[in-house]
């Protein structure tokens, strides 16, 4: 589901992006306590306007940076905001059908994205495809109570069922194989989880 032409502007805004380096971006790292693996290959779902791919790259260390989204206009903008910049990839592609083999990435991170995806939970088993064992998946989503309210839905544009809490995200992350490694939330509102795809996992 792409954002409307509110959200839109509230992503893209100077402050927004002030509150993801100065805020959110410390609470994302932490999450490795302050030891965070190697990283060759990066995968960011719904690049948006581009602030993640700066976190993965300068924060998280990634040596390539493949970035996807639905949403032809963000990409355009990120492919402006990071020009010759051979080590990133952009692509048009749905989380719940990403276009590579399986085992391809290090890490991959949801910047609260997952909450626009009706079928989050098949995201979240494409996510644990395309892992390679020992990989990371961080999250950091917004939640039912969040977004199913009568000021968000006159705001905003979200899927208004099938949504979830910090608890089942967790046990839908759980069913998919994942491991929870280190995880925050505000009750009911936001949360951040660091999963670890077990270094002896076989898809089958």
């Amino acid at each position: 589901m792409k954002l409307n032409r509110f959200e839109r502007m509230v992503v893209k805004h100077p402050v927004r992006h002030w509150l993801q380096r100065t805020v959110e971006q410390p609470l994302l790292l932490k999450l490795f306590d302050n030891n965070i693996p190697a990283i060759d290959k990066a995968l960011e779902i719904g690049c948006g306007f581009g602030q993640g791919i700066q976190l993965l790259r300068s924060g998280f260390g990634a040596a390539s940076v493949v970035a996807v989204d639905l949403d032809e206009e963000m990409l355009a903008f990120s492919a402006a905001r990071y020009p010759d910049s051979p080590w990133l990839t952009l692509m048009q592609a749905d989380a719940t059908r990403l276009p590579f083999d399986d085992q391809q990435f290090d890490l991959v991170c949801d910047f609260a994205v997952f909450h626009h995806v009706p079928d989050w939970q098949t995201a979240v088993d494409e996510v644990f495809r395309v892992l390679k064992p020992g990989g990371a998946f961080v999250i950091e989503e917004l939640y039912r109570a969040a977004i199913c309210n009568p000021i968000s839905k006159r705001l905003f544009e979200h899927p208004q069922t099938n949504r979830f809490n910090h608890s089942e995200m967790h046990q839908c992350l759980k069913l998919a194989g994942f491991s929870i490694r280190k995880a925050h939330h505000l009750p009911g509102l936001a949360g951040l989880t660091l999963a670890i795809k077990p270094a002896n996992s076989v898809i089958d």
